[in-house]
């Protein structure tokens, strides 16, 4: 499956019908002025998000603490330290929050104005004055009380409006820059040379005279104002600047951000991508190159294209683009993206057919619930496309011209490119190498070639396109495969696979802690398929009459909630990782999740997109690790199936007769 930042945010027309394609922005005001839409992320230039936001929390998890969260976690820096501290004792999050003593803000959360001045901002977080008045009482403290000098003072005129464009905060000073703007341009070494006299309080102001500001280049300060980014508090985005569309792109993407399983955004990467495309005059999303942006701002915008497509495509629209997304039929495949690229099916008319196919597919009842068959269809179509481009008559483009002898080919090249190893016509592997050509990859591709095809004249669809039948079914089956029974490990392969040194290798492994020997030791221990371990619900626990069971599910066979006994120190493994999982769901939540969260959770959940833990581990993850840790030890080809059979073989040989 593709990358989604590849396939274009505009639907594919021709000229004569792109003035009947529904205007973007007017679709997406529609969406956004609906009342299913959450007024929040409406606003004016500004969205301001609440401290306790269930998404994009800013605050510390703290009760009542006024700091806001570091970048590593949900805790400010002290409490983020302190509860590192903690955890090194041995301590819980839900614990340590109900001790942690909150604090107060120890930075500005938002523009302030003085106290005695309302027009001028104010310098001070403690006393709230502005410079002038700051200066001033500094030098009247030890003489007066605070609230008897505040009453004798006179406020003083302010300097207007910041002069960078996107902001809004009131200037500090003459050179009409904020408090955080006027400090970033000493930062950037004045650019322009932009500067005020020496005593311009006493010289100019005091006796009512317009200060001047003495300036180098002109040019050269208003470019830096204009590339200038807004001051953005905690909790605030700034959109003022950008064109309507992306507004209106980037509002919608903050929305849908929250309905959705969803991995974290900070509202800091979020605000980066808002300066990006004001600093590049960006139009839309699409006119963003994602490769181009930081790891967390281009995870921003890959979501936000994906949910920004299935507003502005229609199923007929994808099909016409050359990809089929599954969220337009509802499905959504487990650890995969929900679009299937289409474009490198070479003729049109073949990929309508792959098209034509998923989209019935995925319609029936019977959809598989995993993306095999669907992956299966792509390849074959890609094969063949690529076979007739290079050998039939129009490159393959005209369908009618297509014969039986065409397909003899195309059978007979796949067949000698599986008997002398030799690479795909087309498809690659993940480092973009060609792919090699096995029994099962060119036993699938013919089956999967001979199920489309045959749809197409089942459905008249090959008879509208005037194909010739004999080449549809000159495409044969792909024979049946070998099939070898899983052989047990052997006495020294089991040995070394459960000796305490090697998996303590293991275990180091897991860098994160997602609980790769508990899942390993598990299969060995219950013969469980290693799929039915590492989908564990959280509660898969318990004793019953004393005996500790656990409950599984055996999705291959169609068989829920059954249970099986394990050993006693299995179940209080298997208990400490309930543990660490409830405590991961508390770090993030503050809270320990309610009976009817933990019925949903996962013992070993992901780690992406999975604030609530529903999501388990993927079976890749786990099989990733498992290789990385055999080539280690050296034991040969070893997969965890064999844990299995093992099993098997041992309760066999051990029952009495």
């Amino acid at each position: 499956m593709s990358r989604l930042g590849r396939l274009p945010l505009v639907p594919l027309r021709d000229e004569g019908s792109r003035c009947h394609m529904r205007d973007q922005l007017e679709v997406l005001t529609a969406l956004i002025e609906a009342p299913s839409f959450d007024p929040l992320f409406r606003g004016d230039d500004e969205i301001v998000i609440p401290a306790d936001h269930p998404v994009y929390r800013w605050r510390c998890l703290v009760a009542e603490c006024e700091r806001v969260k570091s970048s590593s976690g949900e805790l400010c820096s002290v409490h983020h330290q302190l509860w590192r501290e903690a955890r090194r004792a041995g301590g819980a999050m839900a614990v340590f929050l109900r001790h942690a003593e909150p604090l107060a803000a120890s930075e500005w959360s938002r523009e302030v104005s003085c106290r005695i001045c309302p027009q001028r901002p104010a310098a001070s977080l403690n006393w709230q004055l502005c410079p002038r008045h700051l200066s001033r009482w500094k030098r009247a403290r030890t003489r007066v009380d605070f609230a008897v000098w505040l009453a004798d003072q006179q406020p003083y005129d302010g300097y207007g409006r910041c002069r960078v464009p996107p902001c809004d905060q009131q200037a500090f000073s003459p050179l009409l820059l904020c408090l955080c703007h006027e400090r970033h341009y000493r930062e950037a070494g004045r650019p322009g040379g932009a500067r005020l006299p020496r005593s311009y309080w006493a010289k100019f102001e005091a006796r009512g005279l317009p200060v001047p500001v003495q300036v180098d280049d002109e040019v050269a300060v208003r470019r830096w104002c204009q590339d200038a980014d807004p001051v953005c508090w905690p909790g605030t985005l700034v959109l003022r600047g950008l064109r309507p569309l992306l507004q209106a792109e980037l509002r919608w993407g903050l929305f849908r951000h929250t309905q959705r399983p969803h991995s974290k955004w900070q509202l800091n990467d979020f605000q980066d991508l808002i300066n990006t495309c004001r600093r590049r005059q960006v139009n839309c999303l699409a006119d963003l190159d994602p490769d181009a942006c930081r790891h967390a701002v281009r995870g921003i915008v890959l979501e936000t294209l994906h949910e920004l497509r299935l507003v502005y495509f229609t199923p007929q629209d994808t099909r016409e683009a050359g990809f089929i997304d599954t969220d337009h039929f509802g499905v959504r495949f487990t650890h995969r993206a929900s679009f299937i690229d289409l474009t490198r099916v070479a003729q049109r008319w073949l990929r309508d057919l792959v098209w034509d196919h998923m989209a019935a597919t995925m319609r029936s009842v019977h959809c598989p619930r995993r993306s095999g068959p669907f992956d299966n269809v792509r390849r074959a179509a890609m094969e063949l496309g690529a076979f007739l481009l290079a050998d039939a008559p129009t490159g393959g483009h005209d369908p009618s011209v297509l014969r039986e002898e065409h397909m003899r080919r195309f059978v007979a090249d796949q067949r000698r490119r599986e008997r002398d190893g030799l690479p795909s016509l087309i498809i690659t592997d993940q480092r973009g190498a060609p792919s090699t050509v096995t029994t099962i990859t060119r036993s699938c591709g013919f089956n999967a070639a001979r199920r489309l095809l045959r749809a197409a004249l089942d459905t008249g669809e090959a008879e509208r396109l005037n194909q010739d039948r004999a080449f549809i079914t000159a495409m044969p089956t792909g024979g049946q495969l070998p099939r070898r029974a899983r052989s047990p490990f052997s006495d020294d392969i089991a040995r070394a696979l459960v000796s305490e040194a090697n998996l303590r290798r293991l275990d180091v492994l897991d860098v994160n802690a997602r609980g790769l020997r508990d899942m390993w030791e598990t299969i060995v221990a219950t013969g469980r398929r290693p799929g039915e371990v590492v989908k564990l619900g959280l509660d898969c626990l318990g004793r019953y009459g004393g005996l500790a069971m656990m409950w599984h599910d055996q999705t291959k066979v169609n068989n829920y909630d059954q249970a099986i006994r394990i050993p006693d120190a299995r179940y209080l493994r298997l208990q400490a990782r309930q543990r660490a999982t409830v405590e991961t769901f508390s770090h993030r939540h503050g809270r320990t999740p309610t009976p009817q969260e933990r019925a949903r959770m996962a013992l070993f959940p992901g780690a992406r997109r999975n604030p609530d833990g529903r999501m388990p581990l993927g079976y890749a993850w786990f099989l990733q690790h498992f290789q990385v840790w055999i080539a280690d030890l050296d034991l040969g080809r070893c997969v965890p199936h064999q844990a299995r059979h093992t099993m098997a073989t041992t309760c066999c040989a051990t029952e009495p007769r």
